[in-house]
């Protein structure tokens, strides 16, 4: 039996993780994850949201598949879930984790390789790995550090201690708080909201972000005409600068903007009096 679902339905993708009890991530569930991902990434998917059936988005990883096994065999199963991690911070789209109860060790990880988190208000984020005498398999303390800072990210990795939510979101660490009930409601606000978005503007950003990361505010600033210039031969941004213009023109509000075409919208064709380009 699956313990990871995926659902694409009008743009928006859904993985749902669904181990009994506690979501625990297992050998199993790191391959699933694996081939979700992968999935979404050649569907026509605009957004993902991961989330969680039960109590906890995620205890973290299920150790019951641990003991015993010599480390030769351990590091490539291990490996997968790095693998997913790796994949779904890689993906051109939004991605959102909506999280619930527990997000704990792997799962923690996992909600920090999103885009966004939005958060129950009862969520509770926690490193437990100390505790067996490991440290973040999937990066999740310099992930976290890259946030926060050394300080607390190193606090949390030590002690092991439970987060609260609103905590969470004081440090950065989250995007939103939202009441428990309202989760599901909220999530899936923010995902329609991101489906009818710029998609080619939301992966130039991510494009950016990923520069600045390895490379700086110098390396950013190099591709950062490269990645925003080709988003105005677009039919979508130039549609929405007509409407603005003719907005600022006539001193009405600014329309609301449709962007109907994917990540890999084709440009507009150069009228007569652009510059061909050179070949």
């Amino acid at each position: 039996m699956n313990v990871v679902h995926i659902q694409v339905d009008s743009g928006i993708a859904q993985i749902t993780l669904d181990h009994p009890a506690n979501n625990r991530i297992n050998f199993q569930m790191r391959q699933e994850l694996v081939e979700a991902i992968e999935q979404v990434a050649t569907s026509d998917a605009r957004v993902l949201v991961i989330k969680a059936a039960g109590e906890n988005f995620s205890l973290g990883g299920d150790a019951r598949d641990w003991p015993g096994v010599s480390v030769a065999e351990l590091r490539p199963k291990i490996e997968v879930f790095a693998k997913a991690v790796d994949r779904l911070q890689e993906l051109e789209i939004p991605t959102i984790a909506s999280v619930q109860g527990g997000c704990m060790g792997g799962g923690f990880e996992l909600a920090l390789g999103c885009d966004l988190i939005v958060a129950g208000r009862s969520a509770r984020f926690a490193f437990p790995e100390s505790l067996a005498g490991i440290l973040t398999l999937q990066g999740g303390v310099y992930n976290l550090a890259e946030r926060i800072g050394r300080t607390k990210a190193i606090e949390l990795a030590f002690l092991s201690e439970p987060v609260s939510a609103e905590q969470m979101a004081q440090w950065n660490v989250i995007n939103r708080v939202v009441e428990d009930h309202a989760l599901a409601q909220e999530t899936e606000a923010l995902a329609h909201r991101l489906a009818s978005g710029p998609a080619m503007a939301y992966a130039a950003t991510k494009d950016l972000l990923r520069i600045w990361q390895r490379e700086g505010i110098h390396g950013a600033r190099k591709a950062l005409y490269d990645l925003s210039m080709p988003l105005f031969e677009t039919d979508d941004v130039q549609q929405a600068l007509r409407g603005a213009a003719d907005a600022m023109s006539t001193g009405k509000p600014f329309p609301k903007a449709v962007f109907s075409a994917g990540p890999k919208m084709q440009p507009v064709a150069p009228s007569k009096n652009q510059e061909q380009p050179r070949s």
